[in-house]
């Protein structure tokens, strides 16, 4: 998966709006993909605040 963003992220440019929307689409894939969304979801349907205190934070 990250091969194949880094692959759009390179051809992004040349290939214009095209490159970019696939660009975002395998970033948003792979953020979907992880405990921190995961954690943001179950925060929202069980109506509270989300604890991303476990998660470590990065520059």
């Amino acid at each position: 998966m990250a091969i194949r963003v880094l692959k759009s992220a390179l051809n992004a440019a040349e290939d214009g709006h095209a490159g970019l929307q696939e660009l975002g689409g395998n970033a948003t894939h792979i953020f979907y993909g992880t405990e921190e969304a995961k954690e943001g979801k179950n925060a929202y349907m069980e109506r509270r605040h989300p604890d991303f205190s476990k998660f470590p934070c990065k520059p």
